[in-house]
């Protein structure tokens, strides 16, 4: 512990960069700023006129999570499964009115979950759901991914599994399961629970090893970006799987522990050695050094799931409003993406600054864009789009080259189309 903190926390994480990441809110706010997806802040009290003048039926009926600006080790945090204008359920089923939330959080303005027990804010968020691939681990509440990285490059992670005895929370000191992950595939390894190795979850017969964790190369590349922009050379990325929106970043850690190192059988300090000198221009080559160097033996072994679709395709588009799907046209001979420009409106996409000038069968121009994400067989995409009218078009969207690395096209029709 004394050595990581010299080696790597005091030299390459600045004091300003550790306060930030101490604080929740501010992290979110860097985040937001350098578009990276992280649940939505629905509501911040600072003051006591803030809990006041809060309008609680405003809340979602879905629920939402009461957190503390500055707590730590899942301290403080309260989830309600159910709301409906001043009343609801957390996940444990307990009844809260509006006014026990609001003593909650003043408890939390007071001090009582922050570091050093000093003032401190609270904020609302959008509650997580939980992604669906975790229902067949048995998991009680909602796992993460930590993942390690230093100088834009993911070192060591380890996927964080609650249970009934970490009341549903992924803290490993509370009962929560962390496994091992190989870092090329995305594949489980090795587990423990209560410092002890463990080959199975607990209560089933479901192996620790061999356990594949969805949209990996997206979890690597979102948590370096996240170390990249928080100013932090050394750092602990949270990442959690939404079933809807996919990876979001939860947190930034300026300390993270070493209990990853156990749950990969692994030692820390030697993987941060090695690549300690390197220098790299982008998060995306960090990626690429990160699956080159620390692959496990067996990984060779684990081959690239290639996608086959058709030429129409469903699609799956998300947008802050939700998620809408339909048809889209798979067409190689256009290089981008494109939507139709009605549609983007009817989704509330609001065009980009700049243009990209297109050559297409109606016509050469430039054309106006959108960032626009969405889920293609099972693979979630964020691109730019033009914007087109294709109000007389069959499909309102068109899915070109530049998005479709990784797939394998069939001739056909989708079966809905036949």
């Amino acid at each position: 512990m004394n050595a990581r903190n010299f080696l790597y926390i005091r030299p390459y994480n600045p004091a300003v960069a550790k306060r930030i990441a101490d604080d929740k809110l501010a992290t979110k706010k860097i985040l937001l700023e350098n578009n990276l997806p992280t649940p939505q802040l629905l509501a911040a009290f600072e003051t006591r006129d803030d809990i006041r003048n809060f309008d609680w039926a405003s809340l979602p009926e879905s629920g939402f999570a009461i957190k503390p600006a500055r707590g730590y080790g899942g301290l403080g945090i309260l989830v309600m499964k159910r709301w409906e204008k001043t009343t609801g359920r957390t996940i444990n089923d307990e009844v809260k009115e509006k006014k026990s939330l609001e003593s909650y959080i003043l408890d939390i303005q007071e001090g009582a979950y922050s570091l050093q027990f000093l003032p401190d804010a609270a904020f609302i968020e959008e509650r997580i759901i939980r992604h669906s691939f975790f229902k067949k681990l048995a998991a009680i509440g909602i796992p993460d991914i930590r993942v390690i990285v230093f100088n834009r490059i993911p070192v060591m992670a380890m996927m964080r599994l609650p249970t009934a005895e970490s009341h549903g929370k992924a803290n490993i000191h509370q009962g929560a399961i962390a496994f091992g992950i190989d870092m090329r595939s995305g594949v489980t390894t090795s587990a423990i629970h209560k410092n002890k190795t463990i080959t199975r979850i607990p209560g089933t017969k479901i192996k620790i090893s061999g356990i594949k964790i969805p949209e990996w190369e997206n979890i690597l590349l979102l948590a370096t970006k996240a170390q990249s922009v928080s100013g932090l050379g050394y750092a602990g990325i949270d990442i959690v799987l939404d079933e809807n929106k996919g990876p979001l970043i939860l947190e930034i850690n300026a300390r993270p522990g070493l209990a990853i190192q156990k749950a990969n059988r692994a030692s820390l300090r030697t993987r941060l050695e090695r690549v300690e000198n390197m220098d790299l221009p982008t998060p995306e080559r960090g990626v690429e050094v990160s699956k080159s160097l620390f692959a496990e033996s067996f990984s060779e072994k684990v081959t690239a799931k290639t996608n086959i679709i058709t030429v129409i395709q469903p699609i799956t588009i998300r947008f802050k409003g939700g998620t809408k799907d339909v048809l889209a046209k798979i067409d190689t001979g256009a290089y981008r993406t494109s939507i139709d420009n009605v549609l983007a409106q009817e989704l509330s996409l609001i065009p980009n600054d700049e243009k990209v000038y297109v050559k297409s069968a109606s016509g050469n121009g430039s054309r106006d864009t959108v960032d626009f994400s969405y889920i293609l067989a099972g693979k979630k995409i964020t691109t730019i789009a033009s914007l087109a009218n294709r109000s007389h078009m069959r499909y309102r969207v068109i899915i070109g080259r530049l998005d479709l690395k990784g797939f394998l096209i069939t001739p056909e029709l989708h079966p809905t189309q036949n």
